[in-house]
C-alpha cells in the first residue's frame, strides 16, 4: 500500500506540478516573443534642403548609420524635399505623412523662427512634432568673397553698395543671422533669395551674383570652403560668440563688436540663434506612437554612441562626439524657445523682415 502512495506521488510531481506550474505563466510569456516592429521595414529620412547642403551630408550619415541601431534592423532610405528654406519638407512632415514611425525629417533647425512671426506658408507648430534628437553646436559666422570690400563690419557699413547676401530662403539660417547683424550693427545688406540649397548659394558666390554668405562654422570644413580658406578667397567679418570658433581664424563675435544702442538686439540672440544649440534635429511626424518614437530615440542615441559613426562625424561634421540633445531635451528646448511674449515676437518679426 505504501508503495503505490509513494508512486503515486512521484507520478503527481512529474505530471500536475509542471502542468500547475506553467499555468501560472502568463499568456504573454508562453508565447512567441513577437518580431520588432522595424523588422522587414523600410525607414524613410526626408531631408529639408538640397544635395550637399550639410544638412544633406548629415542626413546620409544618420542614414547609414541608425538602421543598425534600431531593433529589426530596418532599410533606410534619404530622400532631398528642399524648398522655402525648409518649410516645404516640415509642411509635408506635419500634415501629409503618416505618423506611423517610418517616416523622419532632417528639420531646416531655424523653421521655428518661420512659425514665431506668423508666415503664412507655414503649416506646421514645432512643439508638436515628434523630437527624435540632435547632435553638434554649430555657431553661424559671415565670410564675404576677398576681392569685395566687405572686410569689415566698418567697411559694410561705410560701403556705397549694400553687401548682397546669398540665402536659400527668409526661413534659413543664412537668412536669420544676416538679418540679425544687419540690426545689431545698423547696415543695409540685400539678401539675394532663391538658391536651393548651401552649395547652390557657394556657387553663386563663386559666379559673382552674391558677395558674402552667413552660415555656420562647420561649412569651412567641406569644399569649395576649405579651398577658399586655403587660398584665401573669402575673408571673415564675424562670428556668433560669445565663444570664439576653434574651425574659424581669428575673428571677432557680435557681442564684441556690438553699440551700446544695439542691446535689445543683442539680447535676442538666445532666441533667433537657439537652433545653433541644435545643429543637426530630426522629428518624426506628430502622433507618433510613444512605443515606436521611444524605439527611434533609443536607436539614435546609440548610434551616437557609435564609434564608426563618430568618427565619421568627425570626418564629415566636425562632431566633437558629445555635443547633443535627446528627444525629450530638443521638446523642451522647442517649446521653452517658441513660446515668447509679443514683444519679444516683435522684435523678432524686426530682425526677419524683408528689406
Amino acid at each position: 500500500m505504501m508503495k503505490a502512495q509513494n508512486s503515486f506521488c512521484l507520478f503527481a510531481r512529474r505530471v500536475f506540478l509542471p502542468a500547475i506550474l506553467f499555468s501560472l505563466i502568463s499568456p504573454s510569456a508562453r508565447a512567441q516573443n513577437p518580431k520588432p516592429f522595424y523588422e522587414g521595414k523600410t525607414i524613410q529620412i526626408l531631408v529639408a534642403a538640397g544635395p550637399g547642403a550639410t544638412t544633406d551630408i548629415s542626413a546620409r550619415l544618420v542614414g547609414r548609420y541608425i538602421g543598425k541601431h534600431v531593433p529589426g534592423n530596418p532599410n533606410v532610405l534619404v530622400q532631398n524635399v528642399p524648398g522655402a528654406g525648409g518649410v516645404v519638407a516640415a509642411n509635408q512632415v506635419y500634415n501629409l505623412t503618416k505618423p506611423d514611425g517610418l517616416t523622419f525629417l532632417a528639420v531646416t533647425r531655424s523653421n521655428y523662427l518661420d512659425q514665431m512671426v506668423g508666415k503664412p506658408e507655414v503649416k506646421f507648430d514645432f512643439r508638436k512634432f515628434s523630437w527624435v534628437g540632435s547632435f553638434n553646436k554649430s555657431p553661424m559666422m559671415v565670410a564675404c568673397r576677398s576681392d569685395t570690400p566687405y572686410k569689415s563690419i566698418a567697411a559694410m557699413r561705410a560701403a556705397k553698395t549694400p553687401p548682397r547676401f546669398g540665402q536659400a530662403g527668409t526661413g534659413s539660417i543664412s537668412f536669420v543671422f544676416a538679418n540679425l547683424i544687419s540690426k545689431v550693427f545698423d547696415l543695409k545688406i540685400k539678401n539675394v533669395l532663391g538658391y536651393g540649397s548651401g552649395r547652390e548659394i557657394d556657387l553663386g558666390m563663386e559666379r559673382g551674383e552674391a558677395d558674402c554668405r552667413a552660415t555656420s562654422d562647420i561649412t569651412v570644413i567641406r569644399p569649395p570652403w576649405n579651398r577658399w580658406v586655403k587660398e584665401n578667397w573669402v575673408t571673415f567679418v564675424v562670428q556668433q560668440g560669445p565663444e570664439k570658433s576653434r574651425l574659424l581664424p581669428p575673428v571677432p563675435t557680435v557681442m564684441e563688436l556690438a553699440p551700446a544702442e544695439a542691446a535689445p538686439f543683442v539680447n535676442l540672440m538666445n532666441v533667433v540663434l537657439a537652433y545653433t544649440e541644435f545643429d543637426r534635429p530630426y522629428a518624426a511626424p506628430p502622433g507618433v506612437p510613444k512605443e515606436r518614437l521611444q524605439i527611434l530615440r533609443e536607436g539614435f542615441e546609440r548610434m551616437l554612441k557609435d564609434p564608426e559613426f563618430v568618427a565619421e562625424a568627425k570626418k564629415l561634421l566636425d562632431w566633437d562626439g558629445s555635443t547633443f540633445l535627446t528627444g525629450e531635451q530638443m521638446r523642451q528646448k522647442i517649446e521653452t524657445t517658441v513660446t515668447q511674449p509679443p514683444d519679444v515676437i516683435k522684435r523678432i518679426k524686426e530682425v526677419l523682415a524683408e528689406e
